[in-house]
């Protein structure tokens, strides 16, 4: 049995109108429409509903007993119906993001404030992970997207650039130590020249940003040299800003950074440029939610240094 709501609709306006004109004005259908489809549904229950004459249709004892059974099965339909509304709804204004905690202390903060007051109806969930798990928890469905820099895109998934940020060189304000800190690095714009000889912090050398970084350092022969290494963009600049080094970061730490007594100038001779992604799985819709976040996201990544050329 394969009786379909639109149906169940007709039969019981049928049922209660006693006249087929008139239950086919209130269904939208032409006579011929309406007749059809009953003639359908007694077929498909085998069981005859009405019977007929040329002044009255009048359910028969298998009609009668239908009727509240299909009243049931409507409401209960249209009680679904709802809550699938509802569902969709929800799913739609709703978000799950994973990204670095690099990402997540320095972006994510401002980004969901902005959220939060411009767009109150949006609900995002962030989940800070290591970069080696982004790839299984967005394929796995257990995130909607990941955002990040110098993704690749994986068999499955779907890569979309944001934007390409520079580089930044986080020096202390104040050195405590003789000679004080190099005039150079408190110019708005520094060179990789300007590094010679100032010890630094980085991240670890497995992180995707500092292996960027090493190849630029590699040209100045300064790639392997021992420094002091830290997983948490906060360690590396709470230290910078003690005095033991300066750090070369992405442009988007300028944020953290504005809480500790540091200063910020964009690397150039040359800009390296880095590529921020959002990863999703193939296949998948871009919600209203998605869509709504990426621009409040970039809009975000557009107020931290940018490159020049």
């Amino acid at each position: 049995m394969n009786v379909s709501t639109r149906q169940l609709q007709a039969f019981l306006a049928v049922a209660r109108l006693q006249s087929v004109t008139r239950a086919a004005e209130q269904v939208h259908l032409s006579q011929a429409g309406l007749s059809l489809l009953l003639r359908e549904m007694e077929t498909q229950l085998g069981l005859r509903l009405f019977d007929r004459t040329t002044r009255s249709v009048t359910l028969t004892e298998g009609g009668r007993q239908l009727v509240p059974v299909a009243e049931r099965m409507l409401r209960e339909w249209s009680d679904i119906a709802g809550r699938l509304d509802k569902l969709s709804v929800d799913v739609a204004r709703s978000l799950t993001v994973a990204a670095t905690p690099l990402v997540c202390s320095s972006v994510m903060p401002v980004v969901l404030g902005n959220l939060q007051a411009s767009q109150p109806g949006i609900r995002v969930q962030v989940r800070d992970v290591d970069r080696s798990q982004i790839e299984a928890l967005v394929l796995s469905g257990e995130v909607d997207m990941a955002l990040g820099i110098q993704f690749k895109a994986g068999s499955g998934m779907r890569r979309q650039r944001l934007l390409s940020l520079p580089l930044v060189c986080v020096s202390p304000r104040e050195w405590p130590v003789a000679g004080g800190a190099p005039r150079r690095l408190q110019r708005s714009r520094v060179s990789w020249s300007d590094l010679a000889e100032v010890p630094l912090i980085g991240l670890p050398v497995g992180n995707p940003i500092q292996q960027l970084i090493d190849l630029r350092l590699r040209e100045m022969g300064r790639a392997n040299e021992a420094r002091t290494t830290f997983n948490h963009l906060h360690s590396v600049v709470a230290m910078v800003e003690a005095g033991y080094g300066a750090a070369v970061m992405p442009a988007f730490v300028q944020g953290a950074c504005s809480r500790y007594a540091v200063h910020v100038s964009v690397m150039t001779d040359p800009e390296v440029p880095l590529d921020f992604y959002a990863l999703s799985r193939k296949g998948t819709h871009t919600t209203e939610a998605a869509r709504t976040f990426l621009a409040a996201f970039t809009a975000q990544l557009r107020e931290y240094p940018q490159l020049q050329h």
